[in-house]
């Protein structure tokens, strides 16, 4: 029998135990079963969520002095403090996020140290319910951040986080939700409306922390008080102070304010001081036309030519080849400008009409320059208009909105297997990410769809694969990524099935591994290259640290309790006791002084050969630990006692009827050593092994009977 924390309580065995005795979930330290009271009894339970500190950056933008002073934390801290919760409810470019770490720091901070902050991992299905056991225990000084608009919140759920919020204040500790109205089910005595705090204050912030004074400046909507430095009044006026006072509308979201500051930093102070100079000269004159021209052309730049494009792609006598070409550039950006033509003219119906168009009037280069593309090189660059290739993509969806459907269609066509731009889609997909984060009618998603339908290549899965594990980690598409992942893992396709198996065994499944076990479990399902990469992604998950380990154990045990039928369990209790892999060497180690480590091999094995989809592959994994225990990489008595009580508690049928009697292909000398070791047989001095310390060669004393599971072996002949 186990404890909860896995530290083992011996007990008394008179009688060969029971299999299938289990008690998943349960917290008491002891379980009472009916029947004979002796056995394997596994006590399990789910691992904690992850946590990850909250990032520098955001904690550096929640403090001085890059705050952007709003009353949402004040807010937010008055009810940590009354509840050890708070609810910031808000739509996207509110602030949120930066308000609620805000918000934590105020409540937790103390003369005597930081406050520790944490981003909470909203690891669990949404029809599940973050149970106790997974949550963090609480600790003074603790605050959790949990991302609401990534996962479906239940009222269950909202429940949940409220009565554990509840034990978070009685040690002073707290937890911060965020999300839109939709996105809490809870009690709304814990909500706040975030407020958005003014850009053009979070843009001034950020340069005059990064020192770029000049350019904050240019933001000053006082020209009068700018004029004063410190005591001294220059002896001229800056003619650049409050000149882009009215860049920011009052919609812009913190995030793109910082944005706006960052392309602010890139401008020249020389070049704005010319610009600014040149307006001061009489309107009817050349200078001052040209300074307009310029001081447009660097709002134009730092807003991502949102005017120029209105202009180029709504205006009239845009809406045919010139906004193709716009957009097959803006897409393949960097690409050869005979490629941005070739897929230009692919755009709609291939029809003699359309083809014609494109071959009269101006030629394709003379369109690409005239809607903004740099076509020095051969290729097709926005160099001079750094960002006007996303900001023409998002344009053109807004505006083309009953194009959409053939938009997509287009890009599908010219990045399949042998299409045009099939080496672009990699940066076609981060575009549509990129697009998909603020547009209606999102078209990643379907890209994908369409990308992994038939035959991919390995390149095109590992794009696949990347750029969906980047929409999970992506705010606004999150919840979409998660649902994908799983839709792809139940269903039968091959392709997507190795993409999701690929995404499990990286960033994502590190970030969230209980919704990758899940879908990890599916693709299980089936024999095939992905389940290989499932198996592989839990023994590489467990080699990784303790903590992983014991995951994908308890996880293991779990499917075995709920799946009975299911092959997943067996298929992973394979892939952990691979004598192949290192797992199998930490497992048999802890096997020595951790009964819930040998229960779990014992009970694994039960359950495992009880399959006969497995049967083939069971009997190879035994074999292999034959030929270890020989050759002495794993503890002869551990190996060959577990292996007893397999024997003692399973009907010898399949794979182990096979290792224990023999097969005529498989009759070596490991195995000749493994089947004496588990009769428990005195060895004839007759027989001749080259291996030290072979029973065969030993006239001792029948093997040791370190039997756990009450059977008392075979007599010796």
């Amino acid at each position: 029998m186990t404890t909860p924390n896995g530290q083992g309580l011996p007990q008394p065995r008179t009688s060969p135990a029971p299999f299938g005795q289990s008690a998943v979930g349960n917290l008491g330290p002891t379980v009472q079963v009916g029947g004979s009271n002796t056995g394997i009894i596994n006590v399990t339970g789910r691992p904690k969520l992850p946590v990850i500190a909250i990032a520098r950056g955001d904690r550096e933008a929640a403090l001085e002095p890059l705050w952007a002073h709003t009353p949402t934390p004040q807010q937010a801290a008055n009810r940590l403090a009354a509840h050890g919760l708070a609810v910031i409810v808000g739509e996207r470019g509110t602030g949120r996020r930066i308000s609620a770490v805000r918000a934590l720091h105020t409540h937790l901070s103390t003369p005597a140290g930081a406050s520790q902050l944490y981003d909470l991992a909203a690891d669990w299905e949404d029809d599940e319910v973050p149970e106790r056991e997974v949550l963090p225990e609480p600790i003074a000084g603790h605050g959790y951040l949990i991302d609401g608009s990534s996962r479906l919140m239940s009222e269950n759920a909202a429940r949940a986080l409220m009565t554990w919020a509840e034990e978070l204040h009685a040690v002073g500790s707290c937890l911060v939700i965020t999300g839109s109205q939709r996105d809490w089910r809870g009690e709304n005595r814990f909500e706040i409306g975030a407020v958005r705090p003014d850009a053009v204050q979070v843009a001034r912030n950020h340069l005059v922390h990064a020192g770029s004074h000049a350019q904050a400046g240019w933001l000053q909507a006082d020209a009068q008080r700018a004029a004063t430095r410190g005591l001294l009044r220059q002896a001229a006026p800056d003619r650049t102070v409050g000149i882009l006072s009215d860049l920011f509308t009052r919609s812009v979201s913190p995030s793109d304010a910082v944005a706006i500051a960052g392309r602010l930093r890139n401008i020249d102070p020389g070049r704005l001081a010319r610009a600014a100079e040149h307006r001061e000269n009489p309107p009817d004159s050349g200078d001052y036309q040209q300074g307009i021209r310029e001081l447009r052309r660097i709002r134009e730049e730092v807003l991502l030519w949102t005017n120029f494009l209105e202009e180029t792609l709504a205006g009239t006598g845009t809406r045919g080849q010139d906004r193709m070409m716009l957009l097959a550039a803006a897409y393949l950006e960097d690409a050869p400008l005979e490629l941005c033509i070739k897929a230009a003219t692919a755009f709609g119906s291939r029809d003699e009409a359309l083809a014609r168009r494109y071959r009269e009037g101006r030629s394709p280069r003379r369109r690409l320059a005239d809607v903004g593309v740099d076509t020095a090189n051969d290729t097709a660059a926005f160099r001079s208009r750094p960002g006007l290739a996303l900001s023409a993509i998002r344009t053109d969806w807004h505006h083309w909105a009953d194009e959409r459907k053939e938009t997509r269609e287009w890009l599908a066509r010219i990045t399949v297997p042998g299409g045009i731009a099939e080496d672009w889609a990699e940066q076609i997909g981060s575009r549509l990410l990129e697009l998909s984060i603020t547009a209606v009618e999102s078209p990643f998603f379907t890209i994908l769809d369409t990308w992994t339908a038939t035959s991919p290549d390995e390149q095109r899965l590992r794009i696949v694969t990347a750029l969906i594990t980047r929409a999970a980690e992506t705010e606004e598409l999150a919840r979409a990524a998660h649902k994908h992942l799983l839709d792809w893992a139940t269903k039968g396709n091959p392709h997507r099935r190795r993409v999701v198996a690929q995404a499990c065994s990286g960033r994502y499944g590190m970030r969230w591994p209980h919704m990758a076990f899940v879908r990890l479990r599916h693709i299980l399902a089936l024999d095939d290259d992905a389940a290989r990469i499932a198996a592989s992604a839990l023994s590489t998950h467990a080699a990784a640290s303790t903590d992983g380990l014991q995951r994908v154990i308890e996880t293991v045990e779990t499917w075995f309790e709920r799946y009975p039928t299911h092959l997943a369990g067996p298929r992973a209790f394979l892939a952990l006791t691979d004598p192949t892999h290192s797992v199998l060497d930490t497992l048999m180690s802890a096997a020595q002084a951790a009964p819930a480590i040998r229960d779990f091999l014992i009970n694994g094995w039960m359950q495992t050969l009880r399959q006969p989809d497995v049967r083939d592959h069971a009997h190879q994994i035994l074999i292999g630990w034959a030929r270890a225990a020989h050759e002495g990489r794993l503890n002869r008595a551990t190996t060959f006692g577990i292996l007893t009580d397999v024997r003692n508690a399973h009907t010898p049928l399949d794979a182990m009827s096979r290792f224990l009697y023999g097969s005529p292909d498989q009759d070596d000398k490991a195995l000749i050593e493994a089947r004496f070791a588990l009769a428990n047989l005195r060895a004839c001095n007759h027989t001749q092994c080259s291996a030290p310390h072979c029973p065969l060669n030993e006239a001792a004393s029948p093997f040791p009977d370190t039997s756990t599971a009450g059977g008392p072996g075979e007599p010796p002949p």
